[in-house]
C-alpha cells in the first residue's frame, strides 16, 4: 500500500462492518448499479495536494486520529494520512475500493491547485462541521428527490457531499444540489456517466 500513488481527486470507497455502515451500504443496494456497485460503499473521501503530499480528505464523525491539517480531531471536514485511514477499515474487516479520473478527464495543474485550495483552505482549514440531516436526507429514495429537499449548505458537509459539491465545482459533474448524493448515488452517477473508474481495491490480502 505504500507504494501505491494516489492522484488528486481520487475517490475511496469505504465499505465498514459496523451495523452503522452496513446500514448505509444495504440500505442504499440497488440492483441495477455497475457491478462493483450493487451495494455502495458506506462512506466516501477525495485526495488532494498538500506540502507535496498526497492527503485523504473526508467530512465524517467516526475517525479516530486528529486532523493532519488542525491538528485536533474534527467533527466534520478533516485532513489524514491515506495510508492510516485505509489502515483503520483493513483492520475491522472491511475494504476500500478507489476510483479514479477517466483519461479524458485528468486534471490540469491549475485544476489541481484549485482543487488543493478549495478542500484544504475552505473546507478543511474552517473545520466545516458535519451534515447529519442532510446525510439522512440523501439516504431517502423517494424525498430526497423533491422540492422539499433543503437548499444546500456548504458550511455543513457530509462525505458524498462534499465530494459532489468539488466534482460540480471541477466541472466533473453537472450542477445540481450536492445534498441530494449518499455515497452509492453518487459513485454510480459518475461511474456510468465514464467519468470516473474503478481503480484499485486495498483489502487485507492485498496489503
Amino acid at each position: 500500500m505504500t507504494d501505491f500513488a494516489f492522484e488528486p481527486l481520487d475517490i475511496a470507497a469505504c465499505y465498514g462492518t459496523g451495523f452503522t455502515a452496513k446500514a448505509i451500504s444495504y440500505g442504499t443496494a440497488s440492483v441495477l448499479a455497475p457491478a462493483r456497485l450493487k451495494v455502495g460503499p458506506s462512506h466516501i473521501a477525495t485526495f488532494c495536494e498538500y506540502q507535496q503530499r498526497m492527503e485523504w480528505i473526508e467530512s465524517t464523525t467516526l475517525c479516530p486520529h486528529p486532523c493532519e491539517i488542525t491538528g485536533r480531531k474534527i467533527n466534520g471536514c478533516q485532513a489524514h494520512h491515506p495510508e492510516a485511514r485505509i489502515a483503520d477499515y483493513l483492520a475491522d474487516g472491511g475494504r476500500v475500493d478507489l476510483y479514479r479520473l477517466s483519461a479524458i478527464e485528468k486534471l490540469s495543474r491549475d485544476e489541481r491547485d484549485l482543487l488543493s485550495r478549495i478542500l484544504i483552505r475552505h473546507f478543511v482549514g474552517r473545520e466545516v462541521t458535519y451534515d447529519l440531516g442532510g446525510a439522512l436526507l440523501s439516504g431517502t429514495r423517494l424525498f430526497k428527490r423533491t422540492r422539499l429537499l433543503p437548499s444546500a449548505d456548504l458550511n455543513e458537509l457530509f462525505c458524498s457531499e462534499l465530494v459532489a459539491a468539488v466534482c460540480m465545482r471541477l466541472g466533473r459533474m453537472n450542477r445540481s444540489n450536492p445534498t441530494q448524493f449518499n455515497p452509492a448515488c453518487l459513485l454510480r452517477e459518475l461511474v456510468r456517466n465514464g467519468t470516473f473508474q474503478f481503480c484499485h481495491s486495498f483489502t487485507k490480502e492485498s496489503s
